[in-house]
């Protein structure tokens, strides 16, 4: 779906987001209320994100290789301890063209002025065996996403990881989801 698809559909431009204000009506009226796949889809005619499973697994490994495995743009930002594994992808957004002779002298984002580096991306969830979160990072200006927002995520999800045991008994003591 595009972004003006998308942006039709949180604006109530088609018939679709009739459907997103009764879902998000709901949840505002019933906050702790779990909805099933089976009940989103039935109640609200809530298509699923995917409907081939082996595709997801795909893209779950290619992010975990990319992460974890030698060679891997992010394989610097893995954690080795198996409960802090995680999975994720870098990317970059360009900011401005490279000239022509910028490419022949093979100049790196780091020696350009800072206004003039790629945005660094990284995007990633956690655990890799049962994922609880996401994370996405922006860093502007900041060249690579390997090198600058890889770290940043790396050190994020650690800290939410080392603190999941301690959010999960504190949900069970209240009896609510935090």
């Amino acid at each position: 779906m595009g972004l003006w698809n998308q942006t039709r559909l949180l604006t109530g431009s088609n018939k679709k987001s009739n459907k997103l204000k009764e879902y998000i009506k709901y949840k505002n009226e019933n906050p702790n209320s779990v909805l099933t796949l089976d009940l989103l889809v039935a109640n609200f005619n809530l298509n699923p994100l995917f409907r081939n499973q082996e595709n997801i697994n795909f893209i779950k490994d290619a992010m975990f290789a990319s992460t974890n495995e030698p060679g891997g743009t992010s394989y610097r930002s893995r954690l080795t301890d198996k409960k802090f594994r995680f999975a994720g992808k870098t990317g970059s957004s360009q900011v401005k063209k490279f000239t022509t002779e910028q490419r022949k002298l093979e100049v790196k984002q780091k020696d350009l002025d800072y206004k003039d580096r790629d945005h660094a991306l990284f995007i990633a969830f956690a655990p890799y065996d049962d994922p609880k979160y996401a994370i996405s990072v922006i860093v502007e200006h900041g060249g690579s996403g390997s090198s600058a927002a890889a770290p940043i995520a790396k050190k994020v999800i650690k800290k939410v990881l080392e603190r999941d045991d301690l959010r999960n008994s504190m949900t069970s003591q209240i009896g609510e989801e935090t």
